[in-house]
């Protein structure tokens, strides 16, 4: 008797948990919160990011120039003091092939590396981009009135050598703070079914008073190339 009332008492302590109300489960809301705490917010936006960059060495790229491969320019605008820092920097050369007037430029075999192209519509040209760094996700909190919706921080680290030339900083002055601060995503994720649904389609950064980019005719530069002028 004794056996089988220890039976009877281990079956009644099952269904007794299993009758738990699911209130007692953690909220979505508590969930997000200890997906923070626990560094599991941070770590799955890094992996979101490090996947993005596609088996590149670094996954924060820029566009070069026109946008558009292969890079062909005015033989005016190949005078800019942009367009000589790619070139004297050792990342962009003159290849043949240019009509009369124009210049054609292609990343040089030691910088292949640091560009990639993309092809958002068949349709349209690839473009052309050029990696500079690296996104290391710093801090993540929640946002909203939800209590479970993400943002995050983060810096640009891992640049190459040549970020650091002095040619290339003057020439592109988003180089400098794009290197040295911290900045918040604008893009936000929910929390839903245990996990963030990150959908973060736009990986630019975005600087007061400066374009990311290295375009012949940056925006927000102090003292512009008199041949950016209309």
């Amino acid at each position: 008797m004794t056996a089988r009332n220890g039976l009877g008492g281990a079956r009644a302590l099952l269904l007794t948990l299993l009758m738990v109300p699911a209130a007692c489960a953690p909220s979505p809301e508590e969930q997000a919160r200890r997906s923070i705490e626990s560094g599991q917010a941070v770590a799955e936006i890094q992996t979101f990011f490090d996947a993005r960059a596609q088996g590149l060495p670094l996954g924060q790229c820029a566009a070069v120039l026109t946008g558009v491969s292969p890079v062909e320019i005015s033989d005016r605008t190949a005078r800019l003091d942009t367009v000589r820092a790619l070139v004297e920097a050792g990342l962009m050369e003159e290849v043949a092939g240019a009509p009369a007037g124009k210049v054609q430029l292609a990343p040089t075999r030691k910088a292949a590396h640091w560009f990639r192209e993309r092809r958002r519509n068949r349709a349209l040209p690839a473009s052309i981009e050029l990696c500079y760094a690296r996104r290391k996700i710093t801090r993540a909190w929640l946002v909203g009135e939800d209590g479970k919706t993400l943002n995050f921080a983060y810096r640009l680290v891992d640049a190459p050598a040549w970020t650091g030339d002095a040619r290339m900083r003057a020439a592109f002055p988003f180089l400098e703070p794009a290197l040295s601060r911290e900045m918040v995503a604008t893009g936000i994720a929910p929390f839903r079914d245990g996990r963030w649904f990150l959908d973060l389609a736009d990986e630019g950064i975005t600087l007061p008073g400066h374009d990311e980019g290295f375009y012949a005719c940056p925006d927000g530069r102090e003292h512009p190339d008199p041949g950016c002028s209309p």
